[in-house]
Order: C-alpha cells, then structure tokens, then sequence
C-alpha cells in the first residue's frame, strides 16, 4: 500500500475484505435482515466511515477507485424469494440471491430473466441491477432496467424505501426501480427487486456467418430492418473475439462473424432460420437448441474474460458500428458488438503500458465522440484510472447525476469514488 493510503487511513492488511482496486474495508457487516442491515449503515454513519455494498464480488473493481476508509456491507444472505405469483410472470426477490440460484426458481415454472449475467453463480441479483450488466439477448428483451418493476433499498439515514410494486403499471412517484438500476451502489444498497419475467422460449437457434470485412455488418443490419425474422440477439465479432467465442464450441473463428439469435416456439425458430437463408445468399453455420448454450454463454461472458488488463465500452450509433471496429487491429483487440444496440465490448489483448493505453482510449473515445457516442473504461489497473477517465469526458448529465447523489445520499456515505465523474 502506498504512503497516500495510509496517510488517508486505509487498513494496510486485507483482514477484512477487499474493496476493489486495492483498498481494503475497514470491518465487514453481514446482515442476515433488513434491520440488521439497516443498523449496519447507521453505525457506519455514525462513525463517520462510508458503506460499501457487496454482493458475489464479481464487480468490485468497476468504475472509479474508493474514495475513503469504509465498512463493507455483505448482502449475501438476503437471499430469498418474497412473492412468486408465477401466473402474473413477476417475481420479488432479495438482493443477495445470486443470478444462477434465481434462474433455478424460475425454471421450475418453465420461465427465465430478461437479462443476460455473467458469471451467475457467483453474480448477485442486487449487483447485476447496481451495474446495469446486460449481454447479447439485450436486443430483443432488453435491459435490467426493462424488467424492474419494484425496488427496495436502505438509504444512508439507515432506513428502508420501497418504490414501484409488483403491479407492472404502478408508475406513480419517483421511479426509484429505473433510477436505482446502473446506480453502482451510490445511492443506496439494494435490499430486494420485483421483475417481469417470460416464458422459457420452446427453441433455440443461433446462426454462425462469416463475414470478409466489417463492412458488411451495415448491409445487414440494413436488410432486418426490413426483415421477417425476429432475432433476439445481433452481434458482431472481430477475427480474436470470434475465436474466443467460438472455437471451444468447434466453429471458425478466423475471420469477422455475425452471430444472430433467435428464439420462440420450434416452428417459428425453423421458419426464420429458412428465411434467414432465403435473405442472405450465403453459407453459414447453424446451432439449435443444447448446441447453443455454450455459445451463449461465451457471448455474454465476453465482457468479463480478462485477456489483458484493458477492457472498454462504447456506446455508437448502430450505423456507426462497422467503421468503429474496422480501425481497430484484431491483434490487440478483441471486439464484440452488440451491433443492434451499439454497443462494443474492447478487450485490450496483451500486455500494456499505462501510456499505451491511454493513448488508445483516448483515440477510440475521440472517435466514439464525433459520432455522437461515448466509451467508458471497464477494467484497467487502479494506478491507470486518474489519467484514463474511466467515465469519460465530463458532460453536462454528470451535474443532474451529482444532484440526485445529493438528495439521496447527502453525506456522500454509499460508495464513494465509484460515482460517475469522480474519478
């Protein structure tokens, strides 16, 4: 630890956890109620400390680095179901549940979340909404903050809050489901989540077609706009990424690969395979239903694989796209596209350099820039992030942002450092 740390109070040895980016709590709270939960966060308020939410761990070194000395607050064992009516495809659940634990509820009745988790064995329901994570089915069923309905959390007064209800067209107040989502923690620890859910799909196809240059993805993705197949997934690959994706599941990952997914009832997956085919004159490879789970999960596992120690998020216009990715050499990028949504996922492969990189993710968030998008950095070393600008360039959203930080979390107690614009 260096000498800055100490000088700011930071515990020099990990006895009670890590925080991320190399900072260790200064005590650990696991609260197996709400109560205790909430006297957690009053205890650390009362003591001047600040409050780290926590759940499988699998995010801690995301967005900015910790800003003061803290507690950790391990929602883990807030792990249960609280209403299930299976009928109405909505169910509550506590925060602390993993991802993987709640699929299982869900498949007994034949249904599934709308959103995509990595690492859902370990994820928890409360830090997959607290990062907005999402993955490749984001096209068709769309984000965490697409399924929330309802939200409860424990502000820094130490008191519970519960907005929107199990009732999907429950809008009045504040929507403190959407606001709470992608929020990191910062205004409040989430105690537990009402979502819609839908039906387990009957089939499952995804088509495998090579492309020459990145250019054809605009062609295609002109041609579903007029379309009579349906897919929930459009994702490009770049050569390294299309191997990382692929080859353990036996495909060609050697060139540019358009990935599309598509699920329904059987007669309607094979009907929009065939019209895939009949659309697009040109060969490509097709998995079906078992076949395509790993592919799936390489797909949403993506974001997460760690081949070097940079990895970036752009935000672009889907026309936008294809030019994005045809500056960037696949032998120091691994790049998957959520071409759909336009998002791109950079994996930075190899070693780097602190200047390396921020050469490099000030050059593509130029580009990301000038057509209207924006580019964030989602993991690199903590000694990189000042000089990087994790959240980029500052915009005049940041302000609104500070603002509602403010209301909710007036003495700066959750999360501090990891907000947008602080580091």
């Amino acid at each position: 630890m260096n000498r800055e740390a100490q000088a700011a109070g930071w515990p020099e040895s990990p006895g009670s956890g890590p925080l991320g980016d190399g900072r260790c709590a200064t005590a650990v709270h696991r609260p197996a109620t709400v109560d205790e939960l909430c006297e957690a966060v009053r205890s650390e308020a009362a003591s001047g400390g600040a409050v780290y939410p926590q759940g499988g761990r699998s995010a801690l070194d995301y967005g900015g680095t910790p800003a003061r000395p803290g507690a950790a607050v391990d929602v883990s064992g807030l792990d249960q179901v609280v209403d299930y009516p299976h009928a109405d495809m909505t169910i509550t659940v506590q925060a602390g549940m993993t991802v993987a634990a709640l699929q299982g509820v869900l498949a007994e009745k034949q249904q599934r979340l709308l959103f995509d988790v990595p690492g859902g064995d370990r994820a928890t329901l409360g830090g997959a909404l607290a990062t907005g994570v999402c993955g490749p089915r984001r096209y068709g069923l769309g984000r965490p903050r697409d399924s929330i309905i309802g939200v409860s959390f424990v502000t820094s007064n130490g008191v519970e809050v519960k907005g929107g209800g199990r009732v999907v067209k429950n809008v009045a107040g504040y929507d403190f489901p959407k606001l709470l989502t992608g929020s990191l923690g910062t205004l409040g620890v989430i105690t537990q989540a009402t979502l819609k859910v839908r039906p387990l799909p009957g089939a499952s196809a995804l088509i495998w077609l090579r492309a020459d240059r990145p250019e054809q993805l605009d062609a295609w993705l002109a041609a579903f706009h007029a379309s009579a197949v349906r897919p929930v997934a459009i994702e490009f690959l770049n050569p390294s990424a299309a191997a990382i994706v692929g080859e353990p599941a036996g495909l060609d990952g050697r060139s540019w690969t358009l990935v599309v997914g598509i699920e329904d009832d059987e007669k309607s997956v094979a009907w929009q395979v065939d019209q895939f085919r009949r659309e697009v004159a040109s060969e490509f490879d097709v998995l079906r239903d078992e076949a395509t789970r790993p592919i799936w999960a390489s797909l949403t596992a993506f974001q997460v694989a760690a081949p070097g120690p940079l990895a970036c998020t752009a935000s672009l216009r889907p026309s936008r796209v294809a030019a994005f990715l045809a500056g960037m050499p696949a032998d120091r990028w691994a790049l998957q596209a959520h071409a759909g949504n336009g998002v791109v996922r950079m994996q930075g492969l190899g070693a780097w350099t602190e200047g390396e990189a921020a050469e490099a993710v000030s050059a593509r968030r130029a580009e990301a820039l000038r057509d209207g998008g924006d580019l964030i950095v989602s993991r690199c070393p903590a000694a990189w992030k000042g000089r990087i600008r994790v959240w980029g360039e500052p915009r005049g959203s940041w302000a609104l942002g500070r603002a509602v930080k403010r209301a909710l979390d007036p003495p700066g107690l959750m999360n501090p450092g990891r907000f947008v614009g602080e580091a």
